[in-house]
């Protein structure tokens, strides 16, 4: 794909002058699977649009145990570890499977939101998108059984059950791998079928009828 039109097509940019500015200042780069694109407590200086592949952003708990936070598959989604790109990342980005990006210098990037207001509108779509994306998955980690979580996960990404190891979609859902693969086996024995009317999981102390 040529970077004109990732940006024409893929990001609906309209203005030739800005496309040009654009495409000028970006290059391609490709990721191999298992290899960090940003790394836990470094600053941003690029900023990351994926165009193929899949990325996951993970920190480590105070026991060093590997949380993933975020997974991302959809062309033309930005990859970046924070909505602030002056501050240390939180987390580390890693290619779960071979990628392809498109990247720009920030300071690039912040050259053109100063030269054309109207992309801050698409920057607050990107914004938006995360914030929705995060808030789903507390109310799914916090508020959904176990076989719940599992199927909103496979609504919200579809296909990626079958792409990437199921220890880190187990860690995205708060679960084990036993637990998720537990999950699988029981939406299997009930032919795929909705289960969003069961119970959330009981609290210490409490009783669901819902599926553990």
């Amino acid at each position: 794909m040529r970077p004109e039109d990732f940006y024409g097509n893929i990001l609906g940019l309209t203005d030739q002058k800005l496309i040009s500015e654009a495409v000028k200042a970006s290059e391609f780069r490709t990721l191999r699977q298992g290899e960090y694109l940003i790394r836990q407590g470094t600053i941003p200086t690029q900023l990351y649009f994926l165009l193929e592949g899949i990325v996951r952003g993970f920190m480590l708990d105070v026991n060093g145990r590997d949380i993933t936070d975020c997974i991302c598959f959809r062309r033309g989604e930005p990859i970046m570890p924070d909505n602030d790109f002056t501050q240390p990342a939180s987390i580390t980005i890693e290619a779960l499977e071979d990628c392809e990006l498109i990247c720009i210098p920030l300071v690039e990037v912040e050259h053109m939101l100063k030269n054309y207001p109207f992309l801050w509108e698409l920057y607050q779509r990107f914004l938006l998108h995360s914030a929705n994306m995060h808030r789903e998955l507390k109310i799914a980690t916090y508020q959904y059984s176990a076989v719940q979580r599992y199927q909103w996960f496979l609504e919200k990404y579809p296909g990626l059950i079958d792409q990437i190891p199921h220890k880190y979609i187990a860690s995205l859902l708060n679960m084990t791998p036993v637990t998720l693969s537990k999950m699988r086996k029981i939406l299997k024995e009930n032919g795929g079928g909705p289960l969003w009317e069961q119970k959330p999981e009981a609290r210490p102390g409490e009783k669901t009828g819902g599926t553990k």
